[in-house]
Parts: structure tokens; C-alpha cells; sequence
């Protein structure tokens, strides 16, 4: 199964990487005390969900404790298991009836009770778990939940484009393909789908409207991690690696980490990723813009506690002074 896998992502992986591009600072890197793949990270980046690559388990660790729980081990439950902003797990589950005819529902686990309940009944065909810019939607070619409170998000169904504003369906066919669309997501302001076309490459549209405002290289697997900004997965000299790159296709293409890193995937500001042999690692970016700020406020920081530290010196040396005179 493992050889399958990235043996496909080796034929989906073209997008080469630039030299110079620097769209982020790298804040601080982590390899985290867990094992696995398709990794996501909680908003608040206390717990991780993995799973091995057949998917027939989900895991989630506390990167505080390093302690793991398996959240489910039936119905190949750890292919698109995600976080909710609530903190919840949502994660589709696969059955087969006695008439051969898989039916998929979706689940939402809570990992501070450890309730886990069923959010949309089981149906036949496609069935995502989908965070919106308000929320999370569970969707399927037959039934859906919550889709009025999660905002704006996206699916595709075969070339078939599916943008929900507010509970509202448009459907849209931006390019006319065979092969459908992959790895379909929203911009966090919901203006913007990206989508990727196999041997076509990564195209970006309009979200009202299902115009391409652009076409990229053949990234795979891309997130947005802002409004302008995406995360991927390249293929670099040394291998996979995490890539970052503008939307508008300007100032090059900047890598992250490079030597089989695979499966990016991004949570505010962090992105969390896997390697080839199942190392899951964390980073943590900030834009240029927060790398000044920061900066700013460290040296601020640093020159008032100076300040102090002399004030301090300052007295402890008066008193000094005033002692020894007060003892002649």
C-alpha cells in the first residue's frame, strides 16, 4: 500500500522549486513525538490526527502529554479526517452492506468528552467532511449537514466545481477535463477555490462566479495558508519537499522543508507535514510583516528590561554608597 501511494505522488509531483523566493520566515521547526500520515494539526496546536497509510486506523496524539488514542478503526476512517475550528474531529466512515454497495457516512469525535456521534447518515457515492470559512459542512451526492453555518467552501465531483455561499449551491465547470479536480479548498476571506487537474497543473477561480483568475505548475496537494499565499507539495534536487507560493504566481516559489517531506496541510499559522517514512513534523511561519513586528517587540522588550536591570544596579549601588557613608 505505502509503494502504491507515494509511487502516485511521484507521478502527480511536478512542480519544480525556485531559488531566492522568500514569501515567509520559518519561526520554529518541530519533529513531534508522532508517527504517521494525511497528519492535521488543532487550531490551537495541542493535538494531532494521523494514520497509517492503509487509513484503517485515526489517531489523535497531545503533543503535551505524547499520549495517543485511536479515535476509530472501522470503516477506513483516516483518509480525510479533519479538525473543526471547535476543536472536533470530523472523519468519514466507509460500510458495506450485504449487497456489496459501500455506503459512507460522517462522524464528528469530541476529544474533550471522547463522544463521537454520527453528523450524516450513510449514502452511496462521494461523502466529504469540508471546513468552511465559518465552519464545518458534511456533504455527499445525496445529503448534507450544516452547510448554511459554514460559510463558504468547495467540493468537486468528477470535472463538476460545487462553491456553498451561506447554504447556497453553485455549480461550475471552470476547465473542461476528464480526469475531475483534486484537493479543493477555499481561501479564508472565501473569495478564491484552488483546485488541481492531473497533468493539467493547479488552477485558481473566482468563488462567485467560477471564472480562473490563474493557472500554476503541477503542485500537488495545495492549501491555502492565507488569503495570497499557498502551501504544496513539490518535487525538489532532494526529493519531495513543502513549497509556499503567491497566488498571482509572483516572486517564485519558496521552500519549507526538502528530503521526502510529504502531505502538507495547514492550520493557522502552522503547517504540519509527514515524511516518506512516516516523521511527522510541524512548522510554525510568520509573513515578512510578522517577522518585523515581532522583531520590533522583542527589541522593545529587550531594551526595557536593560532598563530596569540598570535602574536595579543603579539602587543597589546608591544604597551601597548611602551605607558606607552612614558608617564613618
Amino acid at each position: 500500500m505505502k509503494k502504491i501511494l507515494f509511487a502516485a505522488l511521484a507521478i502527480l509531483s511536478v512542480c519544480a522549486t525556485a531559488v531566492g523566493a522568500n514569501h515567509v520566515y520559518v519561526k520554529s521547526k518541530q519533529n513531534l513525538r508522532c508517527e504517521g500520515y494525511f497528519p492535521q494539526i488543532s487550531p490551537d496546536g495541542k493535538k494531532v490526527i494521523s494514520a497509517p497509510t492503509d487509513a484503517k486506523k485515526l489517531f489523535i496524539y497531545d503533543l503535551a502529554t505524547s499520549k495517543r488514542d485511536v479515535i476509530a478503526d472501522e470503516g477506513v476512517p483516516g483518509f480525510e479526517a479533519i479538525f473543526g475550528e471547535n476543536g472536533k474531529v470530523y472523519y468519514v466512515s466507509m460500510k458495506i452492506n450485504n449487497d456489496h454497495i459501500i455506503f459512507r457516512s460522517v462522524r464528528e469525535y469530541d476529544p474533550a468528552t471522547g463522544n463521537d456521534r454520527e453528523v450524516l447518515s450513510g449514502q452511496h457515492g462521494a461523502v466529504h467532511a469540508i471546513n468552511g470559512t465559518e465552519g464545518v459542512a458534511a456533504v455527499g451526492e445525496q445529503k448534507e449537514w450544516n452547510v448554511r453555518q459554514a460559510g463558504t467552501f468547495a467540493w468537486a465531483l468528477g470535472s463538476e466545481l460545487y462553491v456553498y455561499r451561506n447554504g447556497k449551491k453553485n455549480t461550475f465547470s471552470p476547465i473542461n477535463v476528464q480526469t475531475g479536480y483534486l484537493w479543493v479548498d477555499v481561501s479564508p476571506d472565501g473569495k478564491k477555490v484552488l483546485f488541481h487537474v492531473p497533468a493539467n497543473g493547479l488552477y485558481i477561480c473566482d468563488a462567485a462566479s467560477g471564472r480562473i483568475i490563474n493557472k500554476l505548475d503541477g503542485c500537488i496537494m495545495p492549501r491555502w495558508y492565507n488569503n495570497e499565499l499557498i502551501v504544496a507539495q513539490g518535487k525538489g534536487r532532494l526529493g519531495y519537499n513543502i513549497i509556499i507560493f503567491r497566488a498571482d504566481g509572483t516572486g517564485g516559489v519558496q521552500s519549507l522543508a526538502s528530503g521526502e517531506c510529504v502531505m502538507p496541510s495547514v492550520s493557522g499559522h502552522n503547517v504540519i507535514y509527514t515524511t516518506k517514512g512516516g516523521s511527522v513534523k510541524l512548522l510554525t511561519l510568520e509573513t515578512p510583516q510578522e517577522h518585523d513586528v515581532r522583531l520590533e517587540q522583542e527589541r522593545i522588550e529587550a531594551e526595557r528590561i536593560a532598563k530596569e536591570k540598570a535602574e536595579e544596579a543603579a539602587r543597589i549601588a546608591a544604597e551601597k554608597e548611602t551605607e558606607k557613608e552612614a558608617g564613618q
